[in-house]
């Protein structure tokens, strides 16, 4: 949720003008003044930062509750025995173009529908900061 917010007001920050939006080759550029711009690069920080933190936990406590594997079987125990399934994705803009990555199919195909729509998201602000 940090992530997203900080996104959404770096968002009104181009859209009322505090902050520019550019195109360098492929790639946006983002460059503002404004405490909402200041305060939307803050929370997109803290919210990476905080995502990459969880993710290391999330392993950790993986590794620390992990019972010995017996045959054909391995992942996250509970005390009572049931299996917790592990999954992550993310996705990586080179430019416009979204490269998705998961743990399984459908995580990665949900993380390239999300790189998507923030890839279209990006081109209409860059086309509609032009007008």
């Amino acid at each position: 949720m940090l992530f997203f917010g900080g996104i959404c007001l770096i968002a009104v920050s181009v859209a009322t003008g505090e902050a520019d939006l550019s195109l360098v080759v492929v790639f946006p550029v983002i460059s503002g003044t404004g405490g909402v711009f200041l305060l939307g690069m803050l929370l997109t920080v803290a919210g990476l930062l905080l995502g990459f933190a969880l993710m290391v936990i999330g392993k950790t406590e993986w590794a620390d509750h992990q019972e010995p594997a017996r045959t054909g079987e391995s992942g996250l125990h509970h005390a009572r025995g049931e299996k917790r399934e592990v999954r992550y994705g993310g996705v990586v803009l080179i430019g416009p173009i979204p490269i998705a990555f998961g743990s399984n199919m459908r995580m990665a195909v949900t993380m390239l529908v999300v790189g998507i729509i923030i890839a279209i998201v990006i081109l209409a602000l860059i086309l509609f900061a032009f007008d």
